[in-house]
């Protein structure tokens, strides 16, 4: 039975820091797009011929899914290998990313945004898995820290991201 079941080691090599680097571009990139929306409201508004209260639920769909998505990855961990559940963020998050890229109308860009919520869903929770599961115990508080980082940073860097786009767009 021993001979059945390897242990698990713990071990802070390259494929944990790239798989917690993955992830983190992830959930990164994320929280960037959650937060450089809100500056191209205006722009938007006037593309989509839509009202303030309409162009809203870019973010709060957003925000709804990634709510919905975030307390379920206990369960899709459980019954997903982690390798599958990071293809699935990506793919959702890049399906999003593209369908918000081409829609020509409001809808469309809203369930581009929808699954932009579902992709960081599961990408933020995974980063935080990856470092609680698979980091040796002497280094989780550092390896923690940096993952806080990747979602500390995000915020400040969306809406001057968000602006100089809308600015360099308004100029074209």
């Amino acid at each position: 039975m021993e001979n059945e079941m390897t242990a698990f080691v713990r071990r802070a090599d390259a494929r944990l820091f790239l798989s917690i680097l993955a992830a983190g571009q992830l959930s990164f990139t994320g929280v960037v797009i959650e937060t450089a929306m809100n500056v191209t409201f205006p722009t938007l508004m006037e593309e989509f011929s839509v009202d303030t209260s309409t162009v809203q639920w870019l973010t709060t769909g957003y925000l709804l899914v990634l709510a919905v998505v975030i307390p379920t990855s206990s369960y899709l961990k459980q019954r997903f290998p982690l390798k599958k559940l990071f293809a699935a963020g990506n793919l959702l998050f890049l399906m999003g990313t593209v369908l918000d890229g081409v829609a020509g109308n409001f809808p469309l860009l809203l369930l581009g945004r929808l699954l932009q919520g579902a992709g960081t869903g599961i990408g933020l929770p995974l980063m935080f898995n990856l470092v609680l599961e698979q980091a040796p115990l002497e280094k989780i508080g550092t390896m923690m820290g940096a993952a806080m980082l990747v979602c500390a940073l995000a915020p400040a860097v969306g809406p001057s991201l968000g602006g100089s786009l809308w600015v360099s767009s308004a100029g074209a």
